[in-house]
């Protein structure tokens, strides 16, 4: 939806764009500038800045830049209606109802309020007698009060109606009850968690939206049953723990992925509490892609039996395609950290959570459990383990030192298995993909390509400051724009000042939710066209105006071509507006020889 201008102009006028981005990262002044470490990644010397006056922040560490809004949306995880609605929460702005979400948008705001209702519900029932039996167990594995306050565990009890007649009463719709992912899809009344140890999922804003439940009946074949995706959740997306993990991944910049729900409490309750699990599911790459907001490190802590080292091969591979530092916690079989913490104690546990290996260190011992060095066999099954892993590492350094690795494992030259791992490359890539690498293909719409477009490269330029683009305006209209997204860019810069709108901000609240944005943004605070001037101006919309005169040349020469010799008055009427259309182009571009 579209937020109206002047409500993100109020957001932007009562929040102090340095004093939120100083909740993520501490920020000293020098000059007119404020100066911090990175956000985003890990560093030493501060590269991150803040312009309060302009209203924009630049990484030059990682080339992020943006606005209040995008450093929300990027910190945070969360879409432009979501990065409005929290910063006009923490501004004291409420949405009036112009402002008020569309009928999708309203639904997913009743799924978080149903769903925190019945975490409550769920919470209360674990201290009642209903559910002494599931506290109980609670307990013997080690999960203690504090621990189930801080995870807001709950028990569902063993009853096929009450929570429909609990929510129905509460006012809840029979198909809005449906679509809410608690209860059956065959039995629209029968809940979907019944007799069940509720682990509550939480997004990284904290807001419950999927429940995980561990079963009390030893005759239950499904021991452990997850919400469906609805609305608001999407199992590839989401992880368990995230929002009681995320202060401190902020402050390690590492994050430990263990497999369920006991053994994330198990190492929070150690101390380890930058721990996370995906849902019933392998890792996937969007729940990386969410961690890589706030870390640079990842340790996977898996079973050490046949399933988990499968399972720690293929997390390997995707934190390496996302290009982080990845560790594996080599776990005894059998023993999770929930055994652990159980049997052992908290200090056992943070001392086994310290004993991590490099990825590639660890798969490569687990390949070669079984490898026989007199066996050729042998030796290209353990390397072709290790090869997809090899081929996901960008460095060219580190690739030569895993291949040196393997060669003292498998005692043939490390020539000899690079040879080999191109010809598994050259087997295992599809031919399109091959044609792709290191051609030029067509001209694209990347911000790459965009920098040859030198209409698009104008606008921006004069849409840093209003009267940049005033003076454009003078001698330019949108229709003197050949490429689509300048003349676009043009046209709400225009209508921005037409409505007393200062730039880039008029423009930037004029796109909202489009893609466009984040690009805009990006280069407006790179400070690529800080030094532009009027006289770089007129340089620029010289070459518009030729570019437009010699269209019109080829146009006429056409038309000359085209008319009869039987039309003689058409021809003279032809040839007389080539004459001023070339002396036109003369005169411009003399004044360019100026």
């Amino acid at each position: 939806m579209k937020y109206s201008r002047e409500l993100l102009q109020r957001i932007r006028d009562r929040l102090d764009l340095v004093e939120v981005v100083s909740a993520y990262t501490s920020l000293k002044q020098k000059g007119d500038r404020w100066w911090g470490l990175s956000p985003f990644k890990t560093e030493k010397t501060p590269s991150f800045t803040v312009k309060p006056q302009e209203g924009f922040y630049y990484c030059f560490a990682t080339q992020k830049g943006g606005d209040l809004f995008s450093f929300i949306a990027e910190m945070e995880g969360i879409s432009f209606p979501e990065t409005v609605a929290f910063l006009a929460e923490k501004a004291g702005i409420p949405l009036s109802e112009e402002e008020e979400p569309d009928p999708q948008e309203k639904d997913r705001v009743a799924l978080y309020e149903l769903y925190k209702r019945v975490t409550r519900t769920f919470s209360w029932l674990l201290g009642e007698p209903a559910g002494a039996a599931a506290a109980r167990y609670l307990e013997e594995r080690g999960i203690g009060g504090e621990a189930c306050k801080t995870f807001e565990l709950g028990y569902a009890p063993d009853s096929r109606s009450w929570l429909y007649r609990f929510l129905r009463s509460k006012s809840y719709s029979p198909d809005f009850l449906q679509k809410s992912g608690l209860f059956s899809k065959k039995h629209s009344q029968y809940p979907l968690f019944r007799d069940r140890i509720i682990f509550p999922i939480a997004d990284n804003r904290g807001r419950v939206v999927a429940f995980g439940g561990r079963s009390m009946n030893p005759e239950d074949r499904a021991k452990y049953m997850n919400s469906p995706d609805t609305l608001i959740y999407n199992k590839k997306q989401v992880l368990y723990g995230l929002p009681q993990a995320l202060e401190t991944l902020r402050s390690t910049r590492c994050v430990y992925i263990a497999e369920g729900y006991t053994d994330v409490i198990a190492l929070h309750q150690s101390g380890i509490k930058n721990v996370v699990a995906p849902l019933g599911t392998a890792l996937t790459e969007e729940q990386v892609r969410l961690l890589k907001r706030w870390v640079h490190e990842v340790v996977l802590v898996f079973d050490a039996d046949s399933a988990g080292i499968e399972a720690s091969f293929r997390a390997a591979l995707i934190v390496e395609k996302m290009e982080l530092g990845c560790y594996v916690l080599s776990m005894e079989s059998g023993r999770d950290p929930a055994d652990i913490y159980r049997t052992e104690g908290a200090e056992e546990l943070r001392k086994k959570a310290l004993d991590r290996v490099p990825a590639f260190e660890y798969l490569l011992a687990m390949a070669s459990r079984d490898f026989d060095p007199q066996n050729d066999r042998s030796r290209d099954l353990l390397l072709r383990k290790v090869f997809p892993y090899i081929t996901m590492v960008k460095s060219e350094v580190r690739r030569e030192a895993m291949l040196e690795q393997a060669s003292h494992v498998v005692r043939v030259s490390a020539g000899a298995i690079r040879a080999d791992l191109q010809r598994w490359i050259s087997g295992n890539t599809a031919p399109s993909h091959r044609r792709g690498q290191g051609q030029v293909g067509e001209r694209g719409t990347g911000p790459t390509e965009r920098k040859q477009r030198r209409d698009y490269t104008l606008v921006l330029a004069c849409m840093q400051r209003s009267e940049l683009f005033v003076y454009l305006r003078q001698s330019v209209t949108s229709e003197d724009v050949s490429d689509p997204d300048a003349r676009r860019l043009f046209l709400l810069a225009d209508d921005s000042l037409r409505h007393e709108e200062p730039l880039p901000q008029g423009v930037l609240d004029r796109l909202q939710e489009d893609p466009l944005r984040e690009e805009v943004l990006l280069r407006l605070t790179s400070g690529e066209y800080q030094g532009w001037s009027e006289k770089d101006i007129d340089g620029a919309v010289r070459n518009i105006h030729v570019r437009k005169l010699e269209a019109k040349q080829r146009e006429l020469e056409s038309a000359i071509r085209a008319v009869t010799t039987s039309d003689p008055q058409k021809m003279r009427h032809l040839l007389e507006q080539k004459i001023v259309v070339d002396q036109e182009l003369l005169q411009v571009k003399a004044r360019s020889d100026d």
